[in-house]
């Protein structure tokens, strides 16, 4: 098998969610916002078409390809793939503050999130296309047949760290919310702040409170601000 196999799986994957998005869209224009689809949309398209399949385009196939002399055209679309994977999180992050104002009454927001869907419907589809039509096929011919095989279970132990990554920390989480009324939870995706523990992706040290971060600090899973935690009873 090709090691773009299990990508463009993903891709059929990725459509399907699309379409559920353009559904969405209709019962949005009526007023309607269905809250819990978006937190759901969020966690698909951050955690599977981002952090596992943009992860394994950007931190495996472009890296291997760097090693490689490639015609300019394919550095170009490289170029372009990487700009739109840093559009796309930015689009789901914008996704998670429109959703957080509308919770807190801001009307204006139901709009704001329709066109956060529409930006997602028109973003992918291109995207994809470009991939699987002007990329995919091209680059697999700078690579040996022994090359291939070996990004493939790379590809293979990648998807494996993501799923021990996602669940560890829903059950890091779970045990976190269990210890004393210190510990602050973010209202958007959940992830639970323990002064015991600290933040080590923004280099907080154990044994920092809550109160002690500093005022820009946000969320290191969603990056929600401060503002967005609440006391863990």
């Amino acid at each position: 098998m090709l090691p773009i196999g299990p990508l463009m799986r993903e891709h059929r994957l990725i459509e399907r969610m699309v379409e559920k998005l353009k559904k969405e869209i209709e019962s949005i224009k009526k007023g309607n916002v269905n809250t819990v689809f978006i937190d759901t949309a969020v966690d698909f398209f951050r955690t599977y078409a981002d952090r596992t399949h943009h992860g394994k385009e950007e931190d495996i196939l472009f890296k291997e390809l760097k090693k490689k002399k490639i015609a300019p055209e394919l550095e170009k679309i490289i170029d372009e793939l990487i700009q739109e994977h840093t559009t796309a999180r930015n689009t789901v992050r914008n996704l998670i503050g429109a959703k957080d104002r509308y919770l807190k009454g801001d009307k204006n927001s139901i709009k704001e999130i329709e066109n956060i869907f529409s930006n997602l419907i028109e973003l992918y589809p291109t995207h994809i296309e470009k991939e699987d039509k002007k990329f995919f096929y091209p680059v697999m011919d700078y690579f040996s047949i022994k090359e291939k095989e070996a990004m493939l279970q790379k590809f293979y132990e990648f998807d494996r760290n993501m799923i021990h990554e996602k669940y560890g920390g829903i059950v890091d989480t779970i045990r976190k919310q269990t210890r004393n009324g210190e510990s602050m939870r973010c209202i958007v995706c959940g992830y639970v702040y323990d002064p015991s523990v600290g933040d080590e992706e923004h280099e907080i040290k154990a044994g920092t409170l809550f109160e002690e971060l500093p005022d820009d600090w946000v969320c290191p899973v969603c990056f929600a601000a401060k503002k967005l935690f609440e006391k863990v009873e």
